[in-house]
């Protein structure tokens, strides 16, 4: 079986490492497929350097959809979650849109959803 699925009624910040570069998400789309290994996922950015709008198809395991989705639930609105995709390895962590604001007084940060 396989079916593709947006989430985004209840989306969040997500900042996007991945290939030496950084992105704004503002959607995904995921295309699951049962048995796979492996989950397709099209990652719909702007790099951060340049505001170059570019869509990522990345390989992501089930582990890192599970942790999309949990963020996409949260009801916190300033979350911001980090995520770093680097080959197989996928490391992410939660802040607070405040805090991050506070560290970087200068940069202005704009919302993207995932």
């Amino acid at each position: 079986m396989e079916h593709s699925e947006v989430k985004s009624e209840n989306a969040r910040n997500v900042i996007l490492s991945y290939n030496d570069n950084v992105y704004y998400v503002n959607g995904v789309n995921v295309q699951i497929q049962e048995g796979a290994k492996k989950i397709k996922a099209v990652f719909h950015t702007k790099r951060a350097a340049d505001n170059t709008i570019q869509d990522l198809d990345i390989d992501i395991t089930q582990g890192t959809y599970d942790i999309l989705m949990e963020y996409a639930k949260l009801d916190k609105p300033e979350s911001i979650m980090v995520l770093q995709i680097e080959g197989t390895s996928t490391k992410w962590c939660l802040m607070s849109e405040d805090w991050l604001k506070n560290q970087l007084p200068t940069v202005t940060c704009s919302g993207y959803i995932v």
